[in-house]
């Protein structure tokens, strides 16, 4: 006798209808938009928190290092006759600051030396008792016993001759000082207000970009004079003036740059100060 088929009668034999697996679906939809809505919103808070804290960490690397060539200028430097460790410019949308220091050998001393015979007015080569140090290209500071002296650079290097690439402005007698330089100049490029750019340049060569998103820049010098409360200017007005500069105020602000949402966008302002230790008395 044949048997007739038997038929599902539990959930588990009838399997899963077709509504069912839409409603599963549409379920296991919401959820995965959900999730990727809350992973969306997580990544936009961290890259607005990456900007920020690349801003911050630009503007403390700024500050940081403006405050230790200041802390350095005059360094291995004449302390007498014309001043040249410090220069500034007292502008809108950032001051500009010059500082600068002497170079040294790989002992530590300083990179300068002597004249050992005079030297008239336009000559280009002068006698020295020792070159250790010196190189083509270097920025030198050429220092006359009347305390005098001309900025300049080195062109040639000899046995005991330094080359220069001007002719002396007046004439120098043997005993007369020449110091290799190091010069930095800081200042900002705010040709695009949307990306304020600090700059620096070294021994006056090319303008270096150096930490964006620094927007303004202030220097402000405290003298020693009338002490206490002592002087404060915004620029020293002469050469004495600048002589007297025992501390620099150093003041910047920086935004976040970048594709950020305006919610993420921040601003940080910092300052230090700096004694140019070299110049104290």
């Amino acid at each position: 006798m044949r048997r007739r088929p038997s038929t599902p009668t539990s959930r588990s034999e009838r399997g899963v209808s077709i509504v069912e697996v839409l409603a599963a679906l549409g379920i296991a939809g919401v959820t995965l938009a959900s999730v990727a809505t809350m992973f969306s919103v997580a990544a936009r808070q961290q890259k607005g928190m990456s900007y920020r804290v690349e801003m911050q960490q630009g503007l403390r690397g700024a500050i940081d290092a403006i405050a230790r060539d200041v802390r350095l200028a005059g360094a291995c430097l004449p302390t007498n006759g014309e001043f040249i460790a410090l220069e500034g410019l007292n502008q809108p949308g950032g001051d500009r600051i010059t500082v600068r220091s002497g170079q040294v050998r790989d002992n530590t001393s300083c990179v300068e030396a002597g004249t050992t015979a005079p030297a008239a007015q336009g000559d280009g080569v002068i006698q020295v008792d020792k070159t250790t140090g010196f190189e083509p290209g270097m920025l030198a500071y050429l220092a006359n016993w009347n305390g005098n002296g001309q900025f300049t650079s080195v062109t040639g290097v000899g046995a005991d001759t330094i080359s220069l690439a001007d002719g002396l402005e007046e004439d120098y007698p043997a005993g007369a000082h020449i110091f290799a330089l190091d010069e930095r100049v800081y200042e900002l490029d705010v040709s695009d207000p949307s990306n304020p750019i600090l700059m620096i340049t070294i021994d006056k060569g090319a303008p270096q970009q150096f930490a964006a998103g620094i927007e303004d820049l202030q220097f402000v010098y405290t003298l020693n004079r009338n002490c206490p409360p002592c002087d404060t200017v915004d620029l020293p007005a002469d050469t004495a003036e600048w002589r007297l500069v025992n501390d620099v105020l150093i003041t910047a602000r920086a935004k976040t740059v970048g594709a950020v949402r305006p919610e993420d966008q921040k601003t940080l302002v910092e300052n230090t100060r700096a004694k140019p230790r070299n110049l104290l008395p």
